[in-house]
């Protein structure tokens, strides 16, 4: 990527946290989330409590930016950028299915399904990173042969 803007550096920062969060919950159970904490965002309550309060923290700040950008009129009519928030979406969902699963599962099919649960992960994985990396490779030298081109 080139030339990144300030406000998505802000946005691959929440993305960078959001994994290492995970990463920390994915050592938890479920009795972990009667766990006291003293933090003031768990009001009183334990590790649920903090949990419930976070998400519903990142749902008030969206509402929060949202209502700026429209009060500036530059609300998001972007079609990248709502293809980008759709990618994501769809992809936090992927993931939450496979937080807390049981590694038995892994190789399960569903019903009717040829493909495990793996197997679907890693078809994600592979294609998503094989398409982005030609479109990233014919943009590449598509600008390159344009430059080419104007120096003659």
């Amino acid at each position: 990527m080139t030339n990144t803007s300030e406000s998505t550096e802000l946005a691959l920062r929440l993305l960078r946290q959001l994994t290492e969060t995970v990463e920390q919950l994915s050592g938890l159970s479920d009795d972990d989330l009667a766990f006291p904490t003293e933090h003031g965002c768990a009001m009183n309550g334990g590790v649920r409590r903090l949990l419930v309060h976070n998400a519903e923290h990142d749902r008030m700040h969206a509402g929060a930016v949202s209502t700026a950008r429209y009060t500036a009129k530059q609300m998001q009519e972007s079609p990248l950028s709502h293809l980008t928030r759709d990618l994501i979406f769809q992809r936090a969902e992927l993931v939450g299915q496979l937080l807390h699963m049981d590694d038995s599962l892994l190789d399960a099919k569903a019903p009717n399904d040829e493909w495990s649960i793996r197997e679907h992960v890693e078809h994600v994985l592979y294609w998503e990173n094989n398409s982005m990396s030609q479109v990233a490779s014919e943009m590449k030298s598509q600008a390159g042969s344009a430059a080419a081109g104007g120096l003659g």
